[in-house]
């Protein structure tokens, strides 16, 4: 196995989204997070008061998860539930709009729902299955969300296939090494976050996030 350089906790995001946790497994998420000081977690808009209360002071970037995963939020309703998330606590955004609109080609309608999730002014990750998308429509997804500075995309939703190293050198050829990419799906074993990284993303989302530590112990 190759060497580990990366700072893992740093790159490993850990999701917690689960609605069916138990108080206690939701306690002991958070007990494994501040073990494994990861940086970063990804969660629902339910969840956030929860971390909040329970992480106290500790230092982690906690991401609200907003039309996920169905892009099923009508826009009218965006800022509230953008300005929720942020009363909350959240410091970042990570959405998935809503991609008939670039279907039926109404590219302004895609651009406005962005700029309504940016209003917060919290950093906005926009959320992109890569394997489910027509190739005409991913990249305007990507065009229109650039132009309007979008710095972070999360590739994957945790449905379906997951990302391989193939579809990473894809997708650094549309959104460059300038900007921030997180793979999310199916990311269960120490060695595929290896892989990831040696492909050039920056960071990987994922609810086995302790199995995981439990492989960089085991070494």
């Amino acid at each position: 196995m190759p060497n580990i350089e990366y700072e893992l906790n740093e790159k490993i995001h850990a999701i917690i989204i689960n609605p069916y946790l138990t108080w206690d497994d939701f306690c002991t998420n958070c007990d494994l997070i501040k073990k494994y000081n990861l940086k970063n977690i990804s969660t629902s808009l339910n969840y956030l008061a929860y971390f909040k209360h329970y992480l106290g002071n500790y230092d982690a970037n906690i991401n609200a998860l907003i039309s996920y995963p169905l892009a099923d939020l009508p826009v009218s309703f965006i800022e509230e539930f953008v300005y929720f998330a942020k009363d909350k606590g959240a410091n970042g955004i990570e959405y998935i709009p809503n991609f008939i609109s670039l279907s039926k080609r109404n590219l302004e309608t895609f651009a406005a729902e962005i700029e309504q999730v940016k209003l917060s002014g919290l950093p906005v990750t926009i959320i992109i299955n890569k394997l489910k998308l027509q190739e005409e429509i991913l990249y305007n997804a990507i065009e229109i969300s650039l132009e309007l500075g979008i710095k972070n995309f999360q590739f994957g939703d945790g449905f379906g296939s997951p990302i391989s190293s193939n579809d990473v050198a894809d997708i650094l050829k549309l959104i460059g090494n300038q900007n921030q990419i997180k793979i999310v799906g199916g990311i269960k074993k120490l060695v595929q976050v290896i892989d990831l990284f040696d492909a050039g993303i920056n960071c990987v989302g994922t609810s086995n996030f302790c199995e995981i530590f439990q492989e960089i112990k085991g070494i």
